[in-house]
């Protein structure tokens, strides 16, 4: 029967063990170029500058949240002492103009001024405060900005890199299953289905060479007496690995 061992293949004597070795090296190139995809360097260093600015990010916001409370307290400060200068200016108007009409009044409009004028300088003062408060913040801000800015420039030059990268790849790929498909077409259905499952299997690797007593797959040394066998063997008897199972081609 085909496909276990000690069975010929039929046809071209070897001929569909030589197209299963051609297909391994075929498929083992396509699972190096995707390991090679997943493992692109300029994709670490890409990684590496996005966790930088998303760490840089993370600390910006929580400094421009606080920036953004005191500049909050700063407009309403402004709108408040701006309120007291409008209130006292109309007072004060009103008093020159003689419209108050007592001493009484004016010495009021007077008391009230001196009042407005207090709570302006106290606001002032807050405002001060708030200030000197956000300086450090601002400069923290700039600092964050600048330190920002060129590694941004870097992972703008990466995300080029890396598309370049998996671009070729890509069309390493594409030439490797066109290579492919002829070469499964021709291995016998039960020879290939055998193979496909050792794949699945044994990490990526169906069939192996026979090469100084070992077995290429699993690295290991047979027996003398069976690599004569495997010499000896009918042409295109399918044999398999001792030690792993694998189509062994001698």
């Amino acid at each position: 029967m085909e496909g276990e061992p000690g069975a010929p293949v039929g046809g071209d004597g070897d001929a569909p063990l030589r197209l299963l070795l051609a297909l391994q090296d075929a498929d083992t190139s396509a699972d190096q170029l995707a390991y090679r995809r997943g493992h692109l360097p300029e994709q670490a260093a890409l990684d590496l500058v996005r966790s930088r600015l998303a760490e840089m990010d993370r600390a910006r916001g929580g400094v421009a949240a606080e920036r953004a409370a005191l500049s909050v307290r700063e407009e309403e400060l402004e709108r408040e002492t701006a309120a007291l200068v409008a209130r006292s200016a109309a007072i004060d108007e009103r008093s020159r103009s003689g419209s108050a009409g007592s001493y009484r009044d004016q010495q009021a409009m007077a008391a009230e001024i001196e009042t407005l004028d207090r709570r302006r300088a106290e606001l002032e003062e807050v405002e001060l405060g708030v200030l000197e408060a956000a300086e450090p913040l601002d400069a923290e801000l700039a600092r964050i900005d600048a330190e920002r800015a060129p590694l941004a420039a870097e992972r703008a030059v990466l995300e080029a890199e890396v598309g370049a990268a998996a671009a070729s790849l890509e069309v390493e790929v594409a030439e490797t299953a066109a290579r492919r498909a002829p070469l499964a077409a021709r291995v016998p259905a039960p020879l290939l289905a055998e193979y496909e499952t050792l794949r699945r299997r044994l990490g990526g690797v169906g069939v192996a060479r026979l090469v100084r007593g070992a077995c290429e797959g699993c690295h290991l040394a047979l027996p003398a007496t069976e690599v004569d066998r495997l010499h000896r063997a009918a042409v295109g008897e399918v044999a398999h690995c001792e030690q792993c199972g694998r189509i062994l081609v001698p």
